[in-house]
């Protein structure tokens, strides 16, 4: 609370700027609620009144005319020691969104409203009210389907806030299945795929899963061990460890945003069209599956065994296509 019987300046200023947003939120508020949400006395509201219906912004001749000042309800104020703006100056200035980017906002948020946990729902209901009442226009309407989870995404927020693992069975790209345990750290979504962040506890690493290929999931009970936090977590979806196999790609460059989320590694410039690349994997297996997002855009150069088990990975492709 500010304890001084008057403000300082700088906090006069400090409370103005919340000050006006959130009367123009709420419209009429009593003097006592003010006071009790911004933690000071009711004598420091009213010199704040006061101080607003004398602040505004000078016309172009540099005086102030009565326009160019926020106005006050002064009945409301004296006769029910209530306080509402009834004009205010600057605030539209304000760059707002256009009702384009509005509605991308709100198509976001209703995208990702079916896999936040329900007692964040509220929070998503809101942000949808606001963005659409901050908008320059009503925003367009948009037909949205709510992103769907391929895994019970509350087992994973049980053992986020239980700081606990969670144990599944995972089948990788070539039809594998193993059991892993690991701490999950975070969900990203890439395009149209959900991808868990994790600290494998069988690989003692860093290891990103792809949700779709995960089953029997369930909450473990063991502790997290995990030296990494979330938030120590880099935007690289496949994080890169000492053991991780290093290969070279001769890429065309119109193909580098579709492998963006591996973070190649542009070792030099071929021509004008293509170039050298490195990326990190896990495994050998991984590489047929990565050289498949982009065919006719990418080759493997090196080592031997990564060309080796894409030229494997082909033929058993052409194989069953031609059987």
């Amino acid at each position: 609370m500010v304890n001084s019987s008057r403000l300082e300046a700088s906090d006069r200023v400090t409370l103005l700027m919340s000050f006006v947003p959130y009367l123009l939120e709420h419209g009429p508020v009593s003097i006592d609620e003010l006071a009790q949400h911004f933690d000071i006395t009711i004598a420091q509201v009213e010199e704040l009144v006061q101080l607003l219906a004398m602040s505004g912004i000078p016309g172009d001749n540099g005086f102030y005319q009565h326009s160019d000042l926020f106005d006050i309800n002064w009945d409301l104020f004296e006769n029910e020691a209530q306080v509402e703006l009834w004009s205010h100056v600057g605030v539209e200035a304000t760059p707002r969104f256009s009702a384009r980017e509005a509605a991308a906002l709100v198509a976001g948020l209703q995208y990702i409203s079916g896999i936040v946990p329900d007692s964040d729902k509220e929070i998503i209901s809101t942000l949808l009210k606001k963005i659409s009442a901050g908008a320059s226009a009503a925003p367009e309407n948009l037909l949205i389907s709510a992103a769907e989870m391929p895994v019970d995404v509350d087992v994973i927020t049980t053992a986020v806030a239980s700081e606990k693992s969670i144990r599944f069975r995972y089948r990788n790209g070539q039809g594998i299945e193993q059991v892993r345990t690991v701490d999950p750290l975070r969900l990203d979504l890439v395009g149209p795929t959900w991808y868990l962040r994790s600290w494998c506890h069988d690989r003692q690493a860093l290891r990103t899963f792809r949700l779709d290929r995960i089953s029997e999931l369930e909450l473990s009970e063991q502790k997290f061990s995990s030296p990494v936090s979330a938030n120590e977590l880099t935007d690289q979806l496949f994080d890169v460890s000492e053991t991780d196999l290093r290969v070279q790609f001769h890429v065309d460059t119109a193909a580098l945003p579709l492998i963006s989320a591996y973070n190649p590694e542009i070792v030099s410039q071929l021509d004008e069209e293509s170039v050298a690349v490195e990326v990190s994997f896990a495994n050998l297996e991984s590489v047929p599956i990565f050289v498949a997002q982009v065919p006719g855009l990418i080759r493997v150069i090196s080592p031997s065994e990564a060309v080796t088990a894409v030229q494997d990975w082909a033929n058993q492709a052409l194989a069953r296509y031609t059987a």
